[in-house]
């Protein structure tokens, strides 16, 4: 399955022309942008809601970035360039990262920003980088992304003392299995169940009086179902937050990069 993914990943690439230059690329339309077309729907979804919350609660811009291929130009170049011209982060702190990936040549690079040097050393972006390549050698770039992505948040609000609510914690599996109760003796259920059955009845013939005299009520007071207002109390689409909207996204804010970060093939 992973050998005929990628196969498919290579012949869109074939398929889709020129690899992409720092000079002709337009400005980004999103923290998430897939040049190579390898990111789904849902990918990028999990990922900007990342990246947006950050921004937010934090003022540090994460920029993720897929091309096609690099043409002989290095990654660090690449990445310094794409940087520089974005401006990714803001001008005052420069508390920026760009997390590139170029899947032709199986290069990936974190670039990182002048005013998240201290918190994100060249070593520990190699660290966050290195936790990505199981997921890009199965073509899996949805994951690389999650993984890549979570890692640089989680440093970045645990500096700022922030939690990101799109951060959510993944259910622990050594917990101490609940302990399981002696059962009950045999006399014991005869009691309960003396209890229970006559109850039980009598919640059924309560639902269905009520359900009847519901019914009568309300065919004698209106003659029909109801005719309220259509939907106005869930509130419509009345332009809030969807979780992914573009107006929420600024692009880059005047930040730069001294070159820092770390880079490796996969």
């Amino acid at each position: 399955m992973n050998l005929l993914k990628s196969l498919i990943v290579m012949l869109l690439l074939v398929a889709s022309g020129a690899a992409e230059k720092v000079v002709s690329m337009p400005a980004p339309t999103a923290y998430v942008d897939d040049y190579a077309g390898v990111i789904t729907e849902a990918g990028k979804t999990d990922v900007e809601a990342i990246c947006r919350e950050v921004h937010e609660k934090t003022k540090a811009q994460i920029f993720f970035v897929t091309i096609r291929s690099l043409e002989g130009e290095s990654i660090e170049t690449f990445s310094n360039d794409l940087f520089h011209k974005w401006k990714i982060g803001e001008q005052k702190t420069d508390r920026g990262i760009l997390v590139l990936l170029s899947v032709q040549d199986h290069k990936r690079r974190i670039e990182v920003g002048y005013g998240l040097e201290g918190i994100l050393p060249d070593a520990r972006a190699g660290d966050i980088g290195r936790a990505m390549v199981p997921a890009l050698k199965a073509s899996d770039y949805d994951e690389a992304a999650r993984v890549g992505v979570r890692a640089i948040a989680a440093v970045i609000a645990t500096d700022a003392k922030v939690s990101l609510d799109s951060l959510t914690a993944l259910p622990t599996t050594d917990a101490a299995p609940a302990p399981v109760e002696a059962a009950p003796a045999s006399s014991e259920i005869k009691g309960r169940f003396i209890w229970i059955l006559p109850l039980f009845f009598l919640c059924v013939f309560g639902v269905i009086g009520l359900a009847i005299w519901g019914t009568i009520r309300n065919h004698a007071r209106t003659g029909s179902w109801g005719n309220g207002p259509s939907g106005d109390s869930f509130g419509g689409s009345s332009g809030g937050d969807s979780g992914g909207g573009s107006d929420s996204f600024s692009g880059g804010d005047g930040g730069d990069s001294g070159g820092g970060g770390a880079s490796g093939d996969w």
